[in-house]
């Protein structure tokens, strides 16, 4: 099959870009290695030059001609080893050569023609292709350019006269908006990359906490607890998944948890609820914090009757014989962030405790519910079954259950 002849060009770029390109690279790291080569072809054009700048003079061209060999046999080199960082550093060196050599030999520091500008690509790509630590090591480099070009200007006489107009017009052009539109590039692309470094980050921060506190730790607070008045706490555990996972392909059981509580983070986030956490098979979830909301148990109600149609829906496509169980309980409890590393935003109290029992003391397939729960429904038109348990630690209680959601 033929190709354009546009995305044959586009091709034949890619592959002249890619020398370096390895396995394991990430994004991130081929593309700076794509500039990288780029800068290197730039390094053979380049210096091409200078023989029109200097007039001729021999050695602009012996210079000249030598650098862009240079440039292609670091390439090449690159291509055989793909060790892109020795790469670089012979890139930048040749640079620190070259610049204070082709300023002198380009008429000195105080005409148009003058390419000192482009020593500052220097530590400009150093800093992109290595790192701030030796990108400042090279913005040395940079300056110690600039003090051989004033010893060439001072101490060692010109070799050629003034160029005449046109090519000073033309040399200034050419040494001022290529290597400054290079630094552009080199900007515009590292900007990118800390945006898209934050973005990525806020989105691991938001998925580990809510928004609200990942807002708040960003702003700078250090210690995060806050008392949330009026919550429903939501807990779901599958019935018989410690026999049933000892027996199972792990793998199995990894990818039925991923199946089951994805549904379960989707129903939440519709909903407006908070994951807390999980833990093994057990689902905890929050509806009034840490943005409270006047109908957090009617909504935490609905969610877990939707969540047990999920696990019906689940249950059949992964062809896995378990049910789960949800307790919800209602009150004042507190929130907070634990922890330094991996850090977690959770709740404590009364009603933590109450709806980890109403779900360990529940039915299979069934919503049960403490009567802190069920006094905040009194509209509900549903059927509650009402029953006394014996609640570990906490006696005999009126509970109330309630089945999966019509449909």
């Amino acid at each position: 099959m033929l190709c354009r002849p546009g995305a044959a060009v586009r091709n034949a770029i890619g592959r002249a870009l890619s020398l370096a390109d390895e396995e394991g690279d990430d994004d991130d790291l081929r593309l700076r290695k794509r500039i990288g080569v780029a800068a290197g072809y730039l390094t053979i054009v380049a210096p091409l030059t200078m023989p029109i700048l200097a007039q001729g003079y021999p050695l602009a061209i012996v210079v000249g001609v030598s650098l862009s060999a240079f440039s292609v046999a670091n390439l090449v080199v690159l291509s055989m080893t793909r060790r892109f960082e020795r790469y670089v550093v012979a890139l930048v060196s040749s640079g620190c050569i070259f610049v204070p050599i082709a300023t002198w030999l380009g008429g000195g520091l105080t005409l148009a023609s003058s390419g000192l500008v482009w020593g500052f690509l220097i530590p400009a790509y150093a800093l992109l292709a290595l790192g701030p630590a030796k990108g400042a090591r090279w913005y040395a480099a940079f300056i110690g350019v600039v003090v051989a070009a004033l010893a060439f200007e001072l101490w060692i006489p010109q070799p050629v006269g003034v160029d005449p107009y046109v090519v000073q017009l033309i040399g200034s052009l050419v040494n001022t908006v290529a290597p400054l539109s290079i630094v552009f590039a080199l900007l515009l692309y590292s900007d990118r990359r800390r945006r898209d470094a934050e973005a990525r980050s806020e989105a691991l921060l938001t998925n580990a906490i809510p928004a609200t506190i990942a807002r708040r730790l960003k702003r700078g607070e250090q210690h995060i607890a806050d008392i949330y008045p009026e919550t429903t706490v939501l807990f779901a555990d599958l019935a018989g998944f410690t026999p049933w996972a000892r027996v199972t392909d792990p793998r199995r059981v990894v990818s039925g948890l991923d199946g089951l509580f994805s549904r379960f983070d989707r129903l939440l986030a519709k909903a407006g609820m908070e994951k807390i956490k999980t833990i093994g098979d057990a689902y905890m979830a929050v509806s009034g914090a840490p943005e409270p909301r006047a109908d957090h148990a009617a909504t935490a109600l609905q969610v877990a009757l939707e969540m047990l149609g999920a696990a019906d829906e689940w249950r059949q496509t992964e062809e896995i014989p378990l049910d789960i169980r949800i307790g919800l309980a209602s009150g004042s409890v507190a929130g907070g962030v634990i922890g330094e590393q991996r850090i977690l935003f959770d709740l404590w109290g009364d009603p933590v405790n109450e709806a980890a029992r109403m779900e360990s003391t529940g039915e299979p397939g069934h919503v049960q519910l403490a009567a802190s729960t069920r006094r905040l429904l009194v509209s509900d038109d549903r059927q509650f079954l009402e029953r006394q348990v014996d609640v570990k630690g906490m006696g005999a209680m009126g509970t109330y259950l309630v089945g999966r959601a019509k449909r």
